[in-house]
């Protein structure tokens, strides 16, 4: 019988020890709904108790952080077993896998036990808001996007397709961005169908907008219009060449400049440089002036506008030494329009 007692009697002293781990008023934070980390100490070495407090935060912030890693882990090799298993169900960090521990929603409280003197802190992390947390940013995410997508479509119906492109195209790596908070949404308990939900509209947006991409760069149009004259003769060649040129970098072109995006105005002349004559007969030189422009349909605005010279030189005489010169400016002014142009 003493011996029954003595057992129950240190049952009931290790009840109330355990009890004394975390003060009754934080067991609300210590339930399935939370991360948490209950830490407390006696400073029994007399430092300043703010420091003590502190040292006490720190260390409860560091194991809750090795808890959040713990699960960080098991969801990627969650999401590792998915994408090798080629599962329908698409999580998040198949997008955007991490390994960092995120502590930007953790809080804190302290309590000193005035019996005792025990200091008591805990850090811990409602798992329900963290999700809230999370979903909200997600909400937020989508409404910009459709505001990127009406902002594009109200340049594109304006005439302004270069801006509607760089709008799109400005905001396509903020897909990668959003989808660090698909994978904290997993990490805290959202149940998969939700995530699901949010991955789907995401996931549709982002093709929206990749497509809307594709369709401008082949929307935004050209017309040439070029005058090449080589001492009297007009010169074809150079708007064939400056098109193909312009071609291999995704430029499309039309022969009506009203129903161009942009104008290019080329202007061309070939006039004599000079004669050097020698034993074997006579060099031809001659110079090609151009000058380029490049004009907004939309808006009637000049954007760009250059003067370029190119030498040339042949023994047949001016009109050849002319070609010569037309093949060297018909480079320059490609480059240039490269360097200038929406493309």
């Amino acid at each position: 019988m003493k011996k029954l007692f003595t057992i129950a009697f240190l049952i009931i002293m290790c009840m109330a020890v355990q009890a004394q781990d975390c003060p009754s008023q934080w067991k609300c934070y210590t339930t399935e709904g939370y991360f948490h980390d209950v830490e407390s100490g006696q400073n029994n070495e007399k430092i300043n108790n703010a420091k003590f407090k502190s040292d006490l935060l720190d260390q409860a912030r560091a194991n809750l952080s090795k808890q959040i890693q713990v699960k960080v882990e098991e969801v990627n090799q969650i999401n590792k077993n998915v994408v090798n298993g080629k599962t329908n169900i698409e999580y998040a960090s198949v997008r955007q896998s991490s390994t960092d521990v995120d502590m930007q929603l953790a809080e804190s409280k302290s309590y000193l036990d005035p019996s005792t003197g025990e200091q008591y802190v805990i850090v811990y992390i409602n798992k329900e808001d963290a999700c809230k947390f999370y979903e909200n940013e997600i909400k937020m995410f989508v409404s910009r996007a459709n505001s990127t997508i009406t902002i594009a479509d109200n340049y594109f119906d304006k005439g302004f397709k270069s801006k509607a492109k760089d709008e799109l195209t400005g905001f396509l790596p903020s897909f990668e961005e959003v989808g660090k908070n698909f994978f904290w949404l997993n990490v805290f308990g959202m149940d998969d169908t939700n995530i699901q939900k949010y991955l789907e509209q995401v996931n549709q947006l982002e093709q929206t907008v990749k497509l809307m991409v594709s369709d401008l760069e082949h929307s935004i149009t050209y017309c040439v219009v070029c005058k090449a004259d080589n001492f009297g003769k007009n010169y074809p060649k150079l708007a064939n060449e400056i098109k193909g040129e312009l071609s291999t970098s995704g430029c499309s072109f039309v022969d009506d400049p009203n129903s161009a995006d942009y104008v290019i105005n080329i202007n061309a002349k070939a006039r004599e440089h000079n004669t050097i004559k020698n034993a074997g007969g006579a060099a031809y030189f001659a110079f090609v002036d151009a000058t380029i422009a490049i004009d907004k349909v939309a808006t009637k605005q000049r954007i760009f506008e250059d003067e370029i010279s190119e030498k040339g030189g042949h023994t047949l005489g001016y009109s050849e030494a002319g070609r010569e010169g037309y093949k060297k400016i018909s480079k320059s002014i490609s480059k240039l329009l490269k360097e200038n142009i929406k493309l």
